[in-house]
């Protein structure tokens, strides 16, 4: 940037985005000889209905970018519920039974404090990034943006690219109107219900779910999310979209008090584009006082959210840098270096001192905690938890003619062991006898529980209250965890005073 524009004030700007004659329509927009900002009384607020935009397909480095994001993000979403571990999906959020399935491993209620520091580490990696690349997450990352993007793809297949759109929304209906539009309401439905089925086969397994659709068993539930995200999906991505991004969303509020001077953004050089104006190929414009501007419009053309990035920052302008791709095309068209329109930052640093401001390297390592810190909860969890728990009925102790009996229901939870069979021993102060069964199927992921009986000669009892501990083995294992205690719990054993 040319001029030192600072950030805060600049997006903190309730009238950033200008009304410019013919924005988004591909006419001449006014020309800005000096500050871009100084006929504020020809702007109108950024929450201004801005009509039906029509975006121009673009070809470039940040586009083949974007694609390949996309394809891996969407790959990702629609693949993984498929895939099966241990005949048990690789993700599944298994709400019914409160258990979360995540490759291999299962997650419970109580597992929650994962959860938080996953959270925690999303919250720093988010900020890091914005402060580094300003909002790349929304302009290559979020699903809103990667949804759209698809949803405009087939947009362009069916109508065409902009100009040809921009006609068959002016033309009278007819019956190629009607077949290119219904083709592309089709194909957005198609995948909305896609979508749906996806997302909802991240809670409900989706070979299940897919069958009860067949079969016209669906629980009214599952058919109510299902309906909600295909028209969430049919919405968002075919109608509101950058509406989304611009009323919806927090994020754009509030990303511009993570902008330093250093944050790289979509910038236009003003200082080398101006004065603005349209020229042949192989005319010198210097000679006419002209800058590398040659005042096309395609910036505006291609921009998903309608804005002259001409005109300075803008809270709208999601840094996708498709403004940047195409005016590098005009660039190369007319033999100027590229880079009229780039990411860049107000201070003129290099990407590379970013990394050197203490915020940047305060998120960095904050993030780089919280990630080893998640990575070792993981690992170092207990993959066999058991609880204990006293009979409930009121009965504190039950004596028999010559002893004292306790009830005790143990729960055992395999949150990821290997083995599936183990024993329940018991050590107490004194001698006893179990009544009931030590042993107890568990397979990995699952909940079981057992009732037992714990017996003492009534001689043998010192006190009222004494401390019993219930110990979890596997059998059938290896060796070398054939006595491996997996889980205890200590316990109490009551008797009378």
């Amino acid at each position: 940037m040319s001029e030192k524009i600072p950030l805060l004030n600049l997006l903190h700007t309730q009238t950033l985005t200008p009304v410019v004659t013919g924005a988004g329509t591909g006419e001449k927009n006014p020309v800005r000889k000096s500050d871009p900002f100084s006929n504020r009384h020809n702007v109108l607020s950024a929450d201004a209905y801005r009509g039906k935009i029509y975006t121009k397909k673009t070809t470039g480095y940040f586009q083949r970018l974007r694609k390949k994001m996309s394809f891996l993000l969407l790959g990702l979403f629609f693949v993984v519920p498929w895939l099966q571990i241990n005949s048990v999906p690789a993700v599944w959020f298994d709400l019914k039974a409160q258990k979360f399935h995540v490759f291999s491993m299962t997650f419970w209620p109580q597992d929650a404090v994962f959860l938080v520091t996953l959270l925690v580490l999303a919250a720093f990696l988010l900020v890091a990034a914005t402060l580094v690349i300003g909002r790349a997450w929304c302009g290559f990352s979020c699903p809103q943006t990667v949804w759209t993007f698809l949803f405009m793809w087939v947009e362009d297949k069916c109508e065409g690219d902009r100009n040809q759109r921009m006609k068959l929304d002016k033309q009278s209906w007819s019956w190629s109107k009607v077949v290119r539009k219904a083709s592309k309401h089709t194909l957005w439905m198609l995948i909305s219900i896609l979508t749906a089925y996806t997302f909802v086969g991240y809670f409900y397994q989706i070979k299940p779910l897919i069958l009860e659709t067949v079969n016209a068993q669906l629980h009214y539930l599952a058919v109510f999310w299902l309906m909600f995200f295909v028209i969430g999906t049919y919405l968002n991505a075919g109608w509101l979209r950058e509406k989304v991004c611009l009323h919806m969303c927090p994020y754009a509020r509030f990303q511009a008090v993570m902008y330093t001077r250093e944050t790289l953004v979509v910038s236009y050089d003003q200082q080398r584009g101006e004065q603005r104006g349209k020229r042949k190929v192989g005319v010198d414009a210097s000679a006419k006082g002209l800058g590398d501007c040659v005042d096309c419009s395609v910036c505006v053309q291609v921009c998903p959210v309608d804005i002259d990035i001409r005109d300075g920052m803008q809270y709208a302008c999601i840094d996708c840098g498709l403004c940047a791709d195409a005016c590098d095309t005009v660039m190369d068209k007319m033999g100027y270096p590229q880079g009229l329109i780039k990411f860049s930052n107000e201070s003129g640093t290099t990407s590379k001192a970013l990394f050197k401001t203490p915020k940047v390297i305060f998120l960095t390592i904050s993030a780089m905690l919280c990630c080893l810190v998640f990575v070792y909860s993981v690992i170092s969890r207990d993959l066999l938890s058991i609880d204990v728990m006293r009979d409930r009925s009121g009965i504190l102790y039950l004596v028999t003619a010559d002893g004292v009996e306790n009830s005790y229901t143990v729960k055992i939870n395999n949150k990821g062991a290997q083995a599936s069979k183990f024993k329940l021993e018991i050590i107490a102060d004194a001698a006893f006898k179990v009544i009931g069964s030590q042993q107890i199927q568990v397979p990995r992921g699952e909940v079981d529980t057992l009732t037992l009986r714990v017996w003492i000669n009534q001689q043998d009892i010192q006190r009222y209250k004494s401390s019993i501990k219930f110990v979890v083995k596997a059998i059938g294992s290896n060796a070398e965890n054939e006595n491996k205690v997996l889980a205890s719990q200590i316990s109490s054993f009551i008797a009378p005073k």
